[in-house]
């Protein structure tokens, strides 16, 4: 089975534009193995011979990469900040490869993001049809109630337009000043969506770290600093976008 489409393919190796390379595919600029196609989905391999005009493509793609970010507070999620505020960018610098995070965390939030160059895996996670599970070591103002909890649950809150529940409240240990600390476990990706779900059940959040993004976790890395993932890791990973099913589970306790 061959590991790419012609679209991707080009796309990946930086030969044009996405829009350029479906124009010059519908117009049959682009043969492979000596045959015209003018289909953007058409397996084929680095190794095939594809052609642009009749020219051959020495075609270099890219290796896909996968990297774990410990994301600290006061830090944008982003790779540029037209505030001039620190980015993650500026924590990489040791990355070779140009990635891109998958989804974000909210300047005053911390912990796990996964930053990668592999575009078709970026899009199956920020699918919210895929419903990968983070989970979010959580303090909020005062003791979350079993009833608030239950409420949650079970019902939880409209937002643009949708119902948002979480998947599990944990409750983890209760502060000196009457707070307490929680996991929370949510499929959900939408702007926010952990404040706004404590903020309506009456215990705005006073910090937040995510733990885990699917098998993925933050456990082992300091906060600014960065991993690559194993194979093992993005194997389970990319099995668990597959089946729905993601082995593991983030460490909770409050540090």
């Amino acid at each position: 089975m061959k590991a790419y489409t012609l679209h991707r393919l080009l796309q990946s190796s930086g030969f044009d534009s996405r829009r350029r390379i479906r124009k010059g595919i519908a117009d049959g600029d682009f043969s492979v193995n000596g045959k015209v196609i003018t289909d953007p989905n058409f397996p084929v391999d680095p190794e095939d011979d594809i052609r642009f005009q009749g020219s051959r493509l020495k075609l270099n793609v890219e290796s896909r990469v996968y990297f774990l970010l410990n994301k600290p507070r006061g830090v944008v999620s982003t790779l540029a900040d037209p505030g001039g505020r620190a980015t993650i960018k500026d924590l990489i610098k040791g990355i070779r490869e140009r990635v891109y995070p998958v989804g974000r965390l909210d300047f005053h939030s911390e912990g796990l993001i996964l930053l990668t160059n592999d575009g078709d895996l970026m899009k199956k996670v920020i699918t919210p049809a895929n419903k990968v599970p983070k989970q979010y070591l959580v303090k909020i103002r005062g003791i979350l109630s079993d009833q608030d909890r239950e409420r949650l649950l079970v019902k939880g809150i409209h937002m643009e337009g949708l119902r948002i529940k979480p998947l599990e409240i944990t409750p983890v240990r209760r502060t000196a000043k009457g707070h307490s600390w929680l996991t929370l476990t949510i499929t959900e990706g939408r702007k926010h969506v952990v404040r706004k779900l404590l903020r309506f059940s009456g215990h705005p959040v006073e910090r937040l770290r995510r733990l885990s993004i699917g098998n993925l976790r933050l456990q082992g890395i300091p906060p600014g600093h960065w991993r690559e993932a194993t194979a093992q890791e993005m194997d389970a990973f990319i099995k668990g976008l597959t089946s729905g099913k993601f082995p593991g589970s983030a460490d909770r306790s409050p540090k």
